[in-house]
């Protein structure tokens, strides 16, 4: 075969490539999948707990219900990095709308900016994000999710009511730089007694092994003191926390709020290792694929849509148990 006749060819297979890949561009013009559904492209935290498992899963359920197309992005170990890649991919994919459950609150402006330059609408869910960018502002249309201060308000006021007269206490933390750490501990310094100290507060970063490792620390170095409540920002680490309460053989003795309401922190409830259970209800799908679908069909959309929480003593913990109504 001659070099011309071969070089021919090759023109033709390079053509014949690059309308291939235009037109594979082009199927998801203006964002719909070939379905014809709109696309929505998730970006999750992934594994991480209780609550992260049943929320996300919710999300999911929720939006094909609805009949989105939405693809589930979820990170690991809170890379962020991985997060803004994938939000950055799903712009560039032309999605219709992007969920953000945001790994840290800071550090989206520039994904948001390339979002709201692109005219695709986002909605943060569970956690919120601090922008300061004005043109980034404009890409977020809503927030959806509970109310983290008024979870950090109902433990202050669990411990004003229980130790009218003064306690001491520790406060175990999720990962600092996150919007959910910074609310619940506003909320509970909202409402916190002059007389209740806290004599430390130490991230356990939601784990339950590492509040263990924390609390028997801290128990330890203020024994002292006389520590009478832990309060731990989710319910792993208040697990944890009883655990270590039990090994310093003070059950009982040291009452342990937790935030999330979980069925193993409800169970720990009812069996006496916790005190107080604050419900951060994940269960919020249906109330995010609703806020998207009104704001593609050009309806007006609140842009804080909180969702309703409660509280949890040992008898209404059984009472839900007994019920099977809880979805984690």
């Amino acid at each position: 075969m001659s070099g011309v006749i071969k070089k021919a060819i090759a023109l033709v297979a390079s053509a014949a490539a690059l309308v291939s890949v235009a037109a594979c561009g082009s199927s998801n013009a203006g964002g719909s999948s070939d379905s014809g559904k709109k696309t929505v492209g998730f970006v999750a935290v992934g594994p991480e707990g209780g609550f992260r498992t049943a929320n996300e899963k919710d999300i999911q359920q929720a939006f094909e219900d609805a009949g989105f197309d939405l693809t589930y992005s979820p990170t690991q170990n809170n890379d962020q990095q991985k997060q803004i890649q994938a939000f950055n991919k799903f712009v560039n994919d032309e999605v219709d709308a992007i969920i953000l459950s945001s790994t840290e609150d800071s550090g989206w402006d520039d994904s948001l900016k390339k979002a709201a330059e692109a005219e695709i609408p986002v909605f943060t869910v569970d956690r919120n994000v601090d922008v300061k960018d004005a043109e980034a502002k404009k890409a977020i249309v809503a927030h959806i999710g509970p109310s983290n201060v008024w979870c950090g308000e109902q433990a202050a006021e669990f411990v004003n009511k229980n130790f009218p007269d003064g306690a001491n206490g520790f406060i175990l933390e999720g990962p600092a730089g996150l919007s959910v750490v910074k609310d619940r501990g506003t909320g509970w310094d909202n409402k916190v007694a002059s007389n209740v100290k806290v004599l430390e507060s130490q991230s356990a970063n939601w784990s339950t092994d590492e509040a263990k490792t924390v609390t028997a620390g801290l128990l330890d170095k203020y024994k002292s003191d006389n520590p009478q409540f832990i309060f731990a920002q989710n319910d792993e680490m208040g697990l944890g926390a009883a655990q270590a309460v039990d090994a310093a053989g003070l059950k009982g003795k040291v009452k342990i709020i937790t935030i999330d309401g979980t069925k193993n922190a409800l169970q720990a409830l009812v069996d006496g290792d916790l005190s107080y259970v604050i419900e951060y209800n994940p269960i919020f799908g249906k109330e995010t694929a609703q806020a998207v679908k009104d704001y593609l069909d050009g309806k007006t959309v609140e842009k804080d849509i909180e969702i309703e929480s409660k509280t949890f003593d040992a008898a209404s913990a059984k009472e839900a148990l007994d019920n099977n109504t809880r979805a984690y």
